[in-house]
């Protein structure tokens, strides 16, 4: 008996390295079947962010308000659809698009956001823009975040928020996004979890990051406390869309 086991074990793996050829064929089969698949969009992520550092306001005449934050470093602080009505707040959702099968390096996409009206201080209404921008691929997808900053008073305003990524002439994702107003204490709250943020974030070190790889977005493990103590840094990562 104990001269049977070793010969099983030979016959095993003999049988394992039989057909090699068959096993590489099996794995192109299902990379090939896998770029067939039809071209789909996923929201991975999405919430209250906060902006972390940025390259200033520059003039974009593509969005509502002529107006978007340059290289912006985004950090979420809340997964949720519900946004509060309190400047500094930041609203972004993580979108994923794949299987691109021609591999380009950067594809045409369109973000589109539609929201409750807006009077502009040159007195004009706005409900929403189409703005394009590129989306990087790598192993056949694309990732990256599209989203909206409160950064003026009279962006406040209460309502849904639609999101959406269009590629060419296909809708591939969409998100909702509830504004409101929140009461004294919670916007006491969220304002300290803001500042708490602001302040760890200038004692974070990172390598540069190229241009076109903005915005950045930080994960921290984020604790119930108000004040943040425990906040650490885990990864900072590019997207490609503010």
């Amino acid at each position: 008996m104990k001269y049977l086991i070793p010969f099983l074990v030979v016959l095993a793996l003999l049988g394992c390295d039989n057909n090699p050829g068959e096993s590489r064929d099996r794995v192109t089969k299902d990379a090939e079947s896998y770029l067939d698949k039809p071209l789909t969009g996923m929201v991975n992520q999405h919430g209250l962010y906060k902006l972390l550092r940025s390259g200033g306001v520059v003039d974009d005449p593509n969005t509502n308000t002529g107006k978007v934050i340059a290289k912006p470093v985004i950090q979420l602080v809340k997964t949720t659809e519900r946004i509060p009505l309190i400047k500094g707040a930041q609203m972004y959702l993580q979108y994923r698009i794949t299987p691109f099968p021609d591999r380009p390096a950067w594809v045409d996409f369109r973000q589109v956001l539609k929201h409750p009206k807006m009077t502009l201080p040159d007195g004009s209404v706005s409900t929403g823009f189409d703005k394009p921008f590129k989306g990087k691929v790598s192993v056949n997808q694309s990732i990256g975040y599209v989203g909206y900053g409160f950064d003026e008073d009279y962006e406040l305003v209460e309502g849904d928020w639609v999101f959406a990524v269009w590629y060419q002439d296909r809708k591939m994702v969409e998100q909702t996004f509830t504004t409101y107003w929140p009461d004294k204490e919670e916007a006491a709250s969220l304002e300290a979890k803001l500042a708490a943020l602001k302040r760890k974030e200038a004692q974070v070190r990172t390598a540069p990051v190229p241009e076109k790889d903005w915005p950045v977005k930080i994960e921290y493990d984020i604790s119930d406390n108000p004040a943040l103590k425990d906040v650490v840094p885990l990864k900072e990562s590019p997207g490609t869309s503010d």
